[in-house]
């Protein structure tokens, strides 16, 4: 069985560097051993990447805004505008979701408690607003 130009090519640069002794030791070991076994030795072992701890105020805000229907960039945008005209302030946050808006929102020097606040009045007024509406079914 003879070798085409690419399979050539791909042994050349994967063996570049590499003495005749250490290539024949190393066709002897893939000739002994199975693929399963030779790949697990040769790739470098997966490391789980460690699970970091839910920020409890991110809990909190899914948690009481759970009620609206629609995905977390919906909520964090309204968390926010919602914020921004209680206290005033003009925000320029596009949050990608409620951690990150939790996240930009301390950064803008809010703190949690008012977060916390600004989530259960956003709630209260969208209550007040489309609570007492009647549905047509």
């Amino acid at each position: 069985m003879k070798l085409d130009a690419a399979q050539a090519k791909l042994l050349r640069t994967a063996f570049k560097g590499r003495s005749r002794a250490e290539l024949k030791q190393l066709f002897a070991l893939v000739r002994a051993h199975e693929d399963r076994a030779l790949l697990t030795a040769a790739l470098p072992n997966k490391k789980p990447t460690p699970k970091r701890k839910a920020d409890p105020l991110v809990r909190e805000l899914e948690q009481t805004l759970k009620p609206i229907m629609g995905p977390s960039i919906e909520k964090a945008d309204m968390l926010i505008e919602h914020l921004a005209k209680k206290h005033r302030r003009k925000l320029g946050i596009e949050p990608k979701g409620l951690a990150d808006a939790a996240k930009r929102l301390r950064a803008s020097k809010f703190t949690d408690e008012q977060i916390r606040a600004g989530a259960q009045s956003l709630m209260a007024h969208l209550a007040k607003l489309y609570g007492d509406r009647e549905t047509v079914v």
